[in-house]
């Protein structure tokens, strides 16, 4: 047989919920002023990243005529490309490597070297020549 419903005394009712999450609604000018603010400082953002594409236009205007400064002194544009962009790649490989713990970092070492990443560099090449278990690549 079912419980009967417990229902609170009549004497006891509840106020409605508030209109905001920490209580009533605040004034339209108040609500207006934090909107203001708000879309103020989406503007400056909007100003910071412009100067910011700005100045990086610049940069990269300054990367193009390099390139076409090394290419008139017989450069070879593409391969020269190349080699920054590898030399890049590489910068960024190593700074992942020194963000890690010292002990990390031998264990990335080991890795590597059982993958043989380092094979294909002179100094690999060196050390796979010295190695007497493993012959050169």
């Amino acid at each position: 047989m079912a419980r009967p419903r417990k229902t609170k005394p009549e004497t006891e009712t509840q106020a409605p919920p508030p209109a905001g999450h920490n209580g009533p609604m605040p004034a339209d000018d108040v609500v207006r002023n934090f909107t203001k603010r708000v879309e103020k400082l989406h503007d400056e953002l909007d100003t910071e990243k412009g100067e910011y594409m700005r100045r990086c236009r610049s940069i990269r205007d300054d990367i193009k005529n390099v390139l076409v400064e090394a290419s008139d002194a017989g450069v070879p544009r593409r391969e020269f490309k190349a080699v920054i962009k590898v030399r890049l790649l590489e910068k960024r490989a190593d700074a992942v490597r020194d963000d890690l713990e010292p002990d990390e970092a031998e264990t990335f070492d080991t890795i590597r070297t059982a993958l043989g990443d380092y094979s294909d560099t002179p100094l690999g090449q060196a050390a796979l020549a010295k190695a007497p278990d493993r012959p050169a690549a």
